[in-house]
Order: structure tokens, then sequence, then C-alpha cells
């Protein structure tokens, strides 16, 4: 039976048809609060209506709406970007005609020339302290947001970011997601250039030169952008089961996110075509729902509602975010992200990466005896950045199927030339074939139970197998939360926040000075501690009320790391005085 499903939606999938609607998507410049964004939305919807076996809802939300953590984001559409050097010699710089990746999202529009004055990171009144950038153009690398933040108190007339540790000719996605409130307050322009473009500026000061940069941004701004969330759903029971992808991010990028959003949409058109022909039929016990939204601003409000209006269940959802990359270009491996094992859920992973790694098995060893992986594939502990974390945050076990490291991640150089179509059909139909099998009970139980009992034992042996020898003995010595009996008198700490994940954003609107700032920015700036804050214990906290030794257990039981306990009793005190979490006395 799993050959069968596999080879039935392999044969249904098309790798032609999955190119013509990458290259469909791609056009759009699919910025949170576009109107590109809604056309892609209409796109993905009609080509799902024109299915005969998914019943189709759109689900529309408001970008001017707080939602949970989530704050408003103003709707901006970008129409010219030109950034040129004027002295000390004319030249393109950059423009939207290279790539619309040339405007900072959001930014507002404006024609500027002027001085160029390079501040480093940018993002503390320190980087600019004996420099005069009063009516100049700033140069920097640091966050966006921050730097514009702190840079538009003293004058600037315009911005120019660049980002290290990317490829030198690639010019970097970089956005400002200013509210509507911001938004109307905000009138100086920023752009993006390349690496090289940046470091050839800052020679240019170093030798003693002037240089002089003109930016001009067509731009507008709108408050009714609309959020809109394309749910397709095959077969009936009350427990669903989810495949998602964004599909939103900048015009002419590909792996992050089109990859994903395009490949399933391409595998709900090869179930179709598979029940239409009557090579598969719909699933009875469960329910098989493929959704598309923008990322975290769509998935919050989506699960929000459909948790609270709906008598369905969500069981388990899978996230597919880059997965068709060529790897021997972007330099990248298929991790599977597992969910935190404080969630203690492996039933429908382990039938999920056994049908995966079969799909992505093609070639047999050296004897011919085995099949082995074709591919790069590694199983990672939990880690944060895309929708799964919204999933998670409503206890719903979700995995995230993603590509990484990737050389031009959120980069114009993020291009076609680097999809690999074969491998996104392969991650596809394998993904398929495993909700499937799920929902249509095509596993017996015995079966089921002997991959799941596989399963937890490679998860618990391979995980340990990552950790160095003296995390090792260090957890043996540890003693678990669940194993200890709990002292009259002892404090834990429970979450209490709205939903979200907490963004650099929406810390800055929860300081109270800015020294409370400044020394959230020291904190965060130490990996793996921005993480961990923001993602991480929230997470674990919303899940269970623990004391400061259980959560520095958690960490170190999945991460196999050691954060000492001051370190996290900072983080505790910093999310205490944001009032996300509460002090709990047993």
């Amino acid at each position: 039976m799993t050959k069968n499903i596999l080879t039935t939606l392999s044969e249904f999938f098309s790798e032609q048809e999955l190119i013509e609607i990458i290259s469909t998507l791609m056009k759009f410049h699919r910025i949170q609060g576009s109107r590109d964004l809604e056309k892609a939305s209409e796109y993905i919807r009609s080509e799902l209506e024109a299915l005969r076996e998914f019943d189709v809802k759109l689900y529309t939300y408001e970008y001017s709406t707080w939602y949970e953590l989530h704050p408003p984001v103003i709707g901006w559409n970008l129409n010219e970007c030109f950034v040129e050097l004027v002295k000390p010699s004319r030249k393109i710089l950059t423009s939207h005609l290279q790539t619309k990746l040339c405007a900072v999202a959001h930014t507002p529009p404006g024609d500027v020339e002027g001085e160029v004055v390079y501040v480093g990171e940018g993002t503390r009144l320190a980087h600019y302290r004996d420099k005069n950038v009063g009516d100049k153009i700033v140069l920097a690398h640091g966050n966006p947001y921050l730097v514009y933040r702190v840079a538009s108190q003293l004058g600037v007339k315009g911005f120019l970011f660049f980002k290290t540790g990317v490829y030198e000719d690639a010019v970097p996605y970089l956005s400002l997601f200013l509210t509507p409130e911001e938004a109307m307050a905000a009138k100086i322009p920023a752009a993006t250039i390349s690496r090289r473009h940046a470091h050839s500026i800052v020679s240019m000061l170093e030798r003693g030169l002037k240089p002089i940069v003109r930016i001009v941004i067509d731009a507008e701004y709108f408050r009714d952008a609309k959020i809109n969330v394309i749910e397709a759903t095959l077969g009936e029971g009350r427990d669903e089961l989810h495949a998602f992808a964004h599909y939103c991010h900048p015009a002419g990028t590909i792996n992050d996110n089109i990859s994903g959003s395009a490949t399933l949409l391409e595998l709900a058109k090869s179930f179709d075509r598979a029940l239409y022909r009557g090579r598969m039929a719909a699933p009875k016990s469960m329910k098989i729902v493929f959704v598309w939204f923008p990322e975290y601003y769509g998935s919050l409000p989506y699960l929000l509602h459909k948790t609270s209006h709906q008598s369905s269940r969500i069981v388990f959802g899978v996230n597919l975010d880059m997965i068709g990359e060529k790897q021997e270009i972007t330099g990248s491996t298929i991790n599977i992200i597992r969910p935190p094992l404080f969630m203690n859920t492996t039933e429908y992973e382990g039938i999920l990466i056994k049908y995966l790694i079969e799909s992505l098995s093609i070639n047999r060893s050296f004897s011919n005896m085995v099949k082995i992986v074709s591919y790069r594939l590694d199983v990672n502990s939990y880690d944060g950045g895309s929708d799964h974390d919204i999933y998670l945050q409503f206890s719903i076990p979700s995995i995230m199927i993603n590509q990484w490291p990737d050389i031009y991640y959120h980069t114009n150089l993020d291009s076609v030339d680097k999809l690999d179509p074969i491998l996104a059909k392969r991650i596809g139909v394998g993904i398929g074939s495993a909700l499937y099998a799920i929902s249509s009970d095509c596993l017996d139980r015995e079966v089921v139970e002997m991959i799941n009992n596989a399963y937890r034992e490679y998860i618990s042996g391979y995980t340990k197998l990552k950790f160095d020898i003296e995390t090792l003995k260090r957890l043996k010595s540890m003693e678990s939360p669940t194993g200890k009996e709990v002292q009259k008198g002892s404090i834990k700490y429970r979450y209490i926040g709205g939903k979200g994940v907490l963004t650099l954003r929406t810390i800055l609107r929860l300081c109270k000075s800015i020294q409370n700032l400044e020394d959230i920015l020291e904190l965060l700036e130490k990996q793996p501690i921005q993480f961990l804050f923001t993602h991480y214990i929230p997470l674990l906290l919303m899940h269970r009320s623990l004391g400061i030794d259980e959560i520095k257990y958690y960490i170190t039981l999945e991460y196999g790391i050691d954060i000492d306990e001051a370190t996290i009793g900072n983080m505790i005190n910093r999310l205490n005085q944001f009032k996300l979490i509460e002090e709990v006395t047993i």
C-alpha cells in the first residue's frame, strides 16, 4: 500500500505544471500588506476552485487589526526604486528593474540626494557618536526597524542598508513592517544595496572621499490591506491533518517560499486527478486540509478563528517552507524540524518521516541490498522562524520541512535557477502520501505502533549522538521535572501573554525606557539567547508552569547546551516585566 500511494501521487504530480505555478507566483511582489500579495492569493484560490474534489474556503482578515501579539501593518505598494551613486562618479547601484528588493519593504516614498555616512550596525545612539549625520544618508547593516527608529530622530535624509554575511553581489530583502501610525510619521526613504557596493562606499570614505548618493522611491501607503487565507479540504471526519505554506515574500525570489506554496498547490492538483480518475478514494477517517497564508500574520488570525468557531479538531500539521533547492548550489540540507520534546507527540511524525524517507530514497547501496537517501537530510530539534510556531502555540503538533543553510536566503539571488523541481516533487509526494495513509487508515494498528516505536528510539538515540560528551554526563546527573517531588513554596512561572511571535518590534513597544531597551538588545545579541527568549521559553511556559532549574533542564535536553541559571533568570525577569509571564507559588 505504501508504494502504491507514493507511485500514484508521483504519477499525477506534474513537474512542468509546478514550474508554471512558480513562474506565475514569482511575478507578484508579495510583501505583507501589498496589493500583489492579494493578487497572489486570488491566483491560488482560482486554481483550487477549478478542482473537483476539494472544498475551498477563503478567510479574510485585516492588516489594520491587532491580533494578540501581532500589531497592525500598513498597506504598501512599490512602483519604482532607483539608487544611484552621483559622486565621485555616476553609477546605478540598484533599481526595481534589477530587483524589487532595492526598496526596503514599507519604506515611505521620497527623492533625496546627499553625502553618505557609514554608522556600522547603526542600531544604538552610541553608533552615531562623533558622526555628523544631519541632512545626510546613513549607510548601516543593523536591523532596519531599529536603525530607522534611532536615526530618524537625528535629522538624516535617507537610509541605505546592506547585509553582512551574504553573497557580496546579493541585494538583501529587508523590511520595516510599520504600523499605520508609524507609517504616517515616516518621511525618510530607505533602500538596500549589495555588500559589494556598500564596501565600495566605505572604501571611498576611508580614502577621504565624500560619496554622494541619490535615492528615488515611488511607493504608496493604504489602510485597507487584506490578509487572505486559502483553505482546501479533502475528505471527511472531525479530525484534520494540515499541510501549510506561506505565500508571501518578494517578487523573483523562489525558495522562500514559492517552493513550498507552489508544491502544496501542485500536490492538491495531484490528489484531485488521482481521485477523479478512480486511482484513490477520498479519505473517510480524517480530513486533509491544505492552507496558504501570509507568514505569521495569516496563520495567527486563521487559527484564532478556526479553533474558536469550528467543530473540527486539528491534530497534526506540516509546514512546507523552502523545500525545493538545488543542494549543490545553495549548500542546504533538508531539515525535518520536530516539535519540542515537551509536547511529546510522535505518532504522526513517525509515519510522515517514514514516507518522506521512502520518497527521497532513489538509489541503492553498493551491493544493491538497501535503498539509500539520495539527498542531504537531517532530523533536528525544534527551531522557529515560520508558521509551525503558531500551530505549536495552539498545542497542535507540527513539523517543518525546510532546507537550510541557504547562502542566497532573503536576497535577489534566491532565484529560479536554484530551484530543484524534482526534489520539490519528491518532498510533496512523500508528505501527501503520509497524510493520505493516516487519514484513510491504510496502515493497521500493529504497523503504526512498530513505526512509532522505531521512531521514538531513533529520535532518543540520534538526538543524544549530537551532544558533546560533557553534556551527556550532565544530562545523566540532572533530574527530570516529571520525576521530582514539588517542594511547597517553590516558585514557578507560566505564560499569560497573547499568542504570536515575540518580534523585535514587539519588544521595542514593550520597553519602558531607552536603558531597558539597550539592556534587552545586549542580552539578545548573544546566541542562542534570542531564540530561547523569543520562541522557546514562551512556548515552554504556555504548556506548563516551571521553575528556572526546570527550564534549564528542558533546554539541555532539547539542545544539548548549558545555559546558566542566572541568564535564564534574566530572561524570565524580562518576560515578567513585559507582563508575558507571571510568577506562581506552589
